[in-house]
């Protein structure tokens, strides 16, 4: 579709507390599948048992925002929503929204990104991907969720807002843990230390920490099954505003075996050191 849009940015996590956002990572597409985070509610994908349906319409002046569900995943929530505009709307801004999470209260968010489709010129399906540290592993979770920005920089003056308790109780029943704690090189003879590997229905993430800012970010991994089946990942962000703590993630990949291989890459792939094998916690 020529009207898809996805972006994705990180937060400024040093100016939360007055709610502002700095564009690291600004990334436009036209995408032409329809893919991306629309497989996460693709009817094909089962992830009925990680939903949270909502189903609540809020309304302003620029017209109804109705949020349909809520996945939460391991360290990341997504969202998926309609657009209904106002007959008389006109906008010089793009139709893509970006939603504020609080979780009990609290902000957990360091990125924020999403894919805008347009379904006919009176609605938009809007989703987002908001990937989050250290979120709660409570069975339940309250959130306040308020699509409050156009863009990066440009406020909504009355912002959607939704009160959401959303469960996560099957997601904690099929999450698996791989504890890793041990350090490899990587570019530039960084050294770091892949400190775990989270797998759910959703997603796969490792979670790798430096003891100083990272240099160079450009840091892919492989994940190899025993039957010698591999995945990259390779886009990593950060945990943390000191540039020490990451993430990387891989969507609709889960890992139900005990044991895999996991190797630092370069950015075509190539191995950069021996695999690790990681095990899978008890």
């Amino acid at each position: 579709m020529a009207n898809d849009m996805l972006r994705v940015v990180d937060l400024d996590k040093e100016n939360r507390g007055r709610k502002k956002w700095m564009m690291a990572v600004f990334l436009l597409l036209i995408v032409t599948s329809g893919a991306l985070l629309y497989l996460w509610w693709d009817k094909e994908v089962a992830f009925e048992a990680y939903k949270t349906d909502v189903e609540k319409t809020s309304k302003n002046s620029l017209g109804r925002l109705t949020l349909h569900e809520v996945i939460i995943d391991d360290n990341q929530i997504l969202l998926n929503a309609t657009f209904e505009p106002v007959k008389t709307f006109t906008s010089e801004h793009q139709i893509f929204f970006f939603p504020q999470i609080l979780i009990n209260g609290k902000d957990y968010m360091v990125r924020n990104g999403g894919q805008s489709i347009a379904q006919s010129t009176e609605a938009y399906t809007i989703y987002n991907s908001v990937k989050m540290d250290n979120l709660p592993k409570d069975d339940h979770l309250k959130l306040d969720i308020r699509y409050k920005d156009w863009n990066v920089e440009t406020p909504i003056e009355e912002p959607w807002e939704f009160q959401v308790e959303a469960s996560q109780e099957q997601l904690q029943e099929d999450r698996h843990v791989f504890t890793v704690e041990k350090k490899v090189k990587h570019v530039d003879q960084q050294e770091i230390t892949i400190d775990r590997v989270v797998s759910t229905p959703i997603s796969t993430t490792i979670y790798f920490y430096a003891e100083q800012r990272l240099v160079n970010d450009a840091m892919p991994f492989k994940i190899q099954s025993k039957g010698g089946k591999t995945w990259l990942f390779k886009e990593p962000y950060s945990l943390n505003d000191e540039g020490t703590k990451w993430g990387i993630r891989v969507d609709a990949l889960y890992l139900t075996e005990k044991h895999y291989k996991l190797f630092p890459v370069d950015m075509d792939g190539n191995k950069l050191g021996p695999a690790l094998t990681i095990k899978k916690d008890d």
